[in-house]
Order: C-alpha cells, then sequence, then structure tokens
C-alpha cells in the first residue's frame, strides 16, 4: 500500500479530516432517518386523502344514482297507478254490461220462474193448502227434485237422528245407554210419525196439485239450470266489442306506451350516468381536494429527492471510510469519542503520528484493565 496514503503516519491534521467525515456520516444518517419518517408521514397524508376520496366518491356517486333511479320510479308508480285506476274502471264497466246481458239474455227463464212460483202459490190457495208449507224444507222433504233439496234432506235426518236426541239426553236425562236408546227411539217415533201424519193429510189428499207443484219445481230447476249454462257462456266470451269499452282500452294502451318508454329513458340515463356523470362527479370532487393533494405530493417528491441525495453522501462518505480508514485503523475503532481520545493525545503531545496515538491509547487501555 502506498505509504502516502497511510493514516497512521498522519497527524493532527489527517485526524481531523477522519472525524470531519465520521462527524458528516453521522449527520447524513440522522438526516436521512429524519427524510425517511417524513417521507412515511406524506405518504399515510396522501394515502389517507386520496382513500378518503375515493370512499366520498363511491357514496356520492350511489346517492346520486339511487336519487336518480328513484325519480324514474316515483314516475313507473305513478302510470302503474293510473293504470290500476282505469283497469278498475274498465272491469266496472265490463262486469255491469254482462250483468245487463246476462238479464237481457235470460229475462224469458227468470220470467217463467217466477210465473212458476205463482203458479204453485195458485195452486196451494186453490186448495186452501196452508202457505207456511209452500217452502223449500217442506218441498225437499215430501218431494225432491234437485240435490239442494237432498241435502236439506241430509240435515234434517242428522238433526232428528243425533242433535236432538242427544241435546235431550245429554241435557235433561241421566247418563245412562238405556236413557240414550229410549231417546232416540222416541224421537223417531215422534219426528216419523209426524212426517207420516203430515204427509198423509196434505200430500196424499192433494196428490193432483202435489203432483202438479212437482213438474213445476222440475221445470223451474231446469230453467235455473239453462240460466248458468247462458251465464257461464256469456262470461267466458271473449268478445268485448259490445261493452263499450274502447276509451279504458286506448287509456291502458297509451299508459302501457308511457311506461314503456319511462322504463326506457330509464335504461338510457343510467347508462349516461355510467358513462359520463360517473366521471363528472368523480372529476369535482377530486378538485375541491386538488390543491392539498398536490401540495402534499410535491413535498413528498422534495423530501424523496433530498433523501436521495443523503443516501448517495452516505455512501460516498462510507466508501471513503471503507477504502481510506477502516483498512489502517479497524471499523471497531471508528467512533467519534475514540477520535477525540487520540486529538488528545496528539495535542499534548505525547504521539507524533496516528498510529503513535492509537497504539498509546491501546496500551493505556490494557493498563487500566489489568489494574
Amino acid at each position: 500500500m502506498d505509504e502516502n496514503n497511510n493514516i497512521l503516519s498522519g497527524g493532527r491534521n489527517e485526524l481531523d479530516s477522519m472525524k470531519n467525515t465520521l462527524v458528516k456520516l453521522e449527520k447524513s444518517k440522522a438526516e436521512n432517518a429524519e427524510l425517511t419518517e417524513k417521507e412515511a408521514q406524506l405518504e399515510k397524508q396522501i394515502s389517507a386523502l386520496e382513500k378518503g376520496l375515493a370512499e366520498k366518491t363511491a357514496s356520492v356517486i350511489k346517492m346520486r344514482k339511487t336519487e336518480m333511479e328513484a325519480d324514474y320510479d316515483k314516475q313507473l308508480e305513478a302510470v302503474k297507478s293510473r293504470q290500476k285506476k282505469v283497469r278498475s274502471k274498465r272491469e266496472k264497466q265490463k262486469n255491469s254490461k254482462v250483468s245487463e246481458r246476462i238479464e237481457a239474455e235470460t229475462r224469458e227463464l227468470q220470467e217463467e220462474s217466477v210465473h212458476l212460483k205463482e203458479e204453485i202459490r195458485g195452486l196451494y190457495q186453490g186448495e186452501k193448502i196452508p202457505k207456511f208449507l209452500n217452502c223449500a224444507f217442506f218441498h225437499a222433504i215430501y218431494q225432491p227434485v234437485r240435490w239442494k233439496d237432498i241435502l236439506i234432506i241430509v240435515l234434517a235426518l242428522a238433526v232428528v237422528l243425533f242433535v236432538i236426541p242427544y241435546g235431550i239426553y245429554h241435557f235433561f236425562l241421566t247418563p245412562k245407554i238405556s236413557h240414550l236408546v229410549i231417546t232416540y227411539i222416541v224421537t223417531v217415533l215422534v219426528f216419523g210419525g209426524f212426517y207420516l201424519f203430515l204427509g198423509w193429510m196434505i200430500k196424499e189428499k192433494h196428490q193432483e196439485v202435489f203432483k202438479k207443484t212437482k213438474e213445476a219445481r222440475k221445470l223451474a230447476v231446469k230453467n235455473q239450470h239453462q240460466a248458468r249454462i247462458v251465464e257461464r257462456k256469456i262470461r267466458k266470451d271473449k268478445d268485448e266489442s259490445g261493452y263499450g269499452l274502447d276509451k279504458f282500452n286506448e287509456e291502458l294502451s297509451e299508459l302501457e306506451q308511457e311506461y314503456n318508454a319511462i322504463i326506457e329513458e330509464k335504461k338510457n340515463a343510467v347508462k349516461r350516468f355510467e358513462i359520463e356523470t360517473r366521471k363528472v362527479i368523480a372529476d369535482e370532487l377530486a378538485a375541491e381536494v386538488a390543491d392539498e393533494l398536490s401540495k402534499l405530493r410535491r413535498q413528498h417528491d422534495d423530501v424523496y429527492r433530498d433523501q436521495r441525495a443523503v443516501e448517495e453522501q452516505i455512501k460516498s462518505l462510507s466508501i471513503v471510510i471503507t477504502d481510506r480508514y477502516n483498512p489502517y485503523i479497524g471499523k471497531e475503532n471508528m467512533s467519534i469519542t475514540l477520535l477525540d481520545q487520540l486529538g488528545q493525545i496528539l495535542e499534548a503531545n505525547e504521539a507524533a503520528t496516528i498510529g503513535e496515538a492509537l497504539n498509546l491509547y491501546r496500551s493505556r487501555k490494557e493498563t487500566e484493565q489489568q489494574g
């Protein structure tokens, strides 16, 4: 190694140069640590500001889109409401016209049924049969002609055979099987006898009247059946041209077109929102923080640039120390405290070179450790 480069042969000036290099390195490291922390803080502030902007942008965009869609939905609901009202009026009009048509097409049958009732009433009056016997119950149990009569008979039997005897047994008699049997027998005999007696007193004595009455009732039932057939046919008829529904149909058609138009407008509005409005909103919100964000980014760029310069300086000083000083005095001896002590030795003229001062320092250290 070149003797001119051997710092151990140098004196006070060389030691001061070494110390200044080390001091600069320590200051540069401290400055680098400070700049690194500042850079991290600025990055955190920028990140927080960008995150807040992104969240606010997403929230505002969602709110604006929801408000826009809600406005269109209100319009659609208004159209639906009008459609419902028109359909209700149309249905009311149709039902009224259908009822009128049913009444007109079954009028003859209904009038004939009324005439048959009058005929039956006249037969009862002519034979002086009590009026109260001209009723559905009496006709059903003595001359059934329709399924409703069978139902009346079944209900009557249920009352006579179950309700009445069990009620008498439950509320008025001691709970014994024999009492229940007797109650059933008595009930059947009483009501059965009354049924036979009334039949003999009325039906058998007026057979001709009851024969005509039964024929009239059969014809009335036939008329009712025919009227129901006509009614079903009218209600199933798909031709509504005679009901005066044109104005309702036209209005419903217009409302349907309006509804579809609003839906199409909504689709287009949503599409425009996604393509254009979303970006406008984002740009507006970004503009609100643009100055602050730009300022932070400039500060970050400045700090980053300064840090890079300091890192280069640290690298340069470290190379000088590694190449020029460490090989001679050792990396473990490169501390400002040690250099100050070596400086004191040279200042006291106890040594002429750095090498002598270092040997004297080591010798004293060994002596102190041995002592």
